[in-house]
């Protein structure tokens, strides 16, 4: 994306508002791991277990503004930019996600994060408008990826406080309705890269934008999705609110467990 198809102020702009999407990013999800770890007797040594996590998202970020921005990460062949960008990408996506299913500490990590959590921490996708202002009203994306790459990201952001209030009350149905959310979430992060290829959208190496595809967007939000998934689904005793109930923390502790030999 050369700098020259933005005002210089609204692309410096737009490159500050990226990169603090990304940091905030990396913020919530450490102490939302911080919280949770604190929350299960599973998991030894919760400071580093909760660290780890933070560092791992902090070099994933990393390395996608390193490739994204082709003046930290020159290649001689272009066409090479593709493969790395996929590998920084969905790489450590996959892995974070085969540790879900490998790990047991991460699967109590996941257990203990309270079930709204996951699913506040998606408000963060309205910022999916910036595909329409300023990228498709300067001509940098075409309309064939912008529109629907940012309506489907605004609407499941916004549509995050509502879900998450819902299953922090407990209503009648709010699970089927979180699940239903998530997964148009993930359908949501799949169509956009579908869009970009069938539009010819350039979005890898055009920086800051590429942080979207590297980090931000698909990448991070289905891996939210999946955790979030499988937080919603585990074992009916293992339910956690965001805030203690009349049981008490050592009863919610002791489903916890419970549920935790389970899986």
């Amino acid at each position: 994306m050369p700098a020259a198809q933005l005002p210089n102020l609204l692309h410096r702009g737009v490159g500050i508002f990226i990169l603090a999407i990304g940091i905030g990013m990396i913020a919530v999800h450490t102490a939302l791991a911080a919280l949770s770890v604190q929350r299960s007797s599973g998991v030894r040594r919760p400071l580093t277990v909760a660290g780890a996590i933070g560092l791992y998202l902090t070099i994933w970020f990393g390395l996608a503004i390193t490739v994204g921005d082709r003046t930290n990460f020159p290649l001689a062949r272009e066409e090479s930019r593709l493969w790395v960008s996929l590998l920084v990408g969905f790489g450590p996506m996959l892995l974070a996600i085969a540790l879900l299913f490998a790990s047991r500490t991460v699967r109590a990590v996941n257990a203990a994060t309270a079930r709204p959590w996951l699913i506040w921490a998606q408000t963060y996708r309205m910022a999916g408008l910036i595909f329409l202002f300023p990228f498709l009203a300067y001509g940098i994306v075409p309309a064939g990826f912008a529109i629907p790459a940012a309506l489907g990201d605004f609407v499941t952001g916004a549509l995050a406080p509502f879900v998450g209030r819902a299953v922090a009350q407990q209503r009648p149905h709010a699970i089927r309705w979180a699940t239903a959310w998530n997964l148009f979430g993930v359908l949501d992060l799949i169509v956009a890269p579908a869009a970009a290829i069938l539009s010819r959208a350039q979005l890898i190496g055009l920086y800051p934008l590429s942080l979207v595809p590297l980090f931000i967007g698909p990448p991070l939000g289905i891996l939210t999705h999946v955790y979030s998934l499988r937080n919603l689904h585990t074992p009916s005793a293992i339910l956690v609110d965001a805030s203690p109930r009349a049981a008490g923390p050592q009863g919610s502790q002791r489903r916890l467990d419970e549920a935790l030999r389970t899986t």
